[in-house]
């Protein structure tokens, strides 16, 4: 389905369906391989990781128990504010392995704090597990994603999960805007 007509005329790819698709296969191959015989909660970050999470469970043949967490920062500007948790999982994480999946490690404060709240609930191990990972200098220095797809420079993207102005998430390619 060609959906250049929703994109803003300011933008440009960055990557393909194809692109990314070789990336989650190779992220799936990986968790298959650590996770192989161990039950598993597979975690994902609402909104942005909703799409990576769904393409990336499909590839997975793991004894997994689905949930999800909604927690925020940006709503509609394009950088961080505070965090807004607005939903908690309801699975039991004590005393289990989670994979957390999230869109994007940008500055890493989403992802560090929903990782130490699943250490809070008890959880036995906390791997994360995103599809982009930004290159700068922002962030927690101390807390680094346990697999990732694609690095990118520090730019603003889009599509693929990751929104513009709360819309676009659905694209099935990513975009920078320029």
């Amino acid at each position: 389905m060609n959906q250049d007509n929703l994109l803003p005329k300011n933008c440009t790819l960055l990557f393909s369906k194809e692109t990314i698709q070789q990336h989650i296969n190779t992220i799936a191959a990986t968790l298959n391989t650590e996770y192989h015989n161990q039950p598993v909660v597979f975690l994902t970050i609402m909104n942005g990781g909703m799409i990576f999470a769904s393409d990336l469970a499909k590839m997975l043949n793991l004894d997994m128990e689905m949930d999800y967490v909604q927690v925020s920062r940006y709503g509609t500007e394009t950088t961080g504010g505070q965090l807004i948790w607005k939903h908690q999982c309801e699975t039991s994480l004590q005393d289990k392995h989670v994979i957390l999946v999230d869109d994007i490690f940008d500055e890493g404060y989403t992802l560090m704090a929903v990782d130490e709240w699943c250490k809070e609930q008890g959880a036995k191990t906390v791997k994360s597990v995103v599809l982009v990972v930004k290159q700068h200098e922002r962030g927690y220095a101390d807390f680094k994603v346990d697999y990732h797809g694609i690095e990118v420079e520090d730019l603003y993207i889009f599509g693929y999960g990751m929104d513009y102005q709360e819309k676009l998430r659905h694209l099935n390619d990513i975009y920078y805007l320029n």
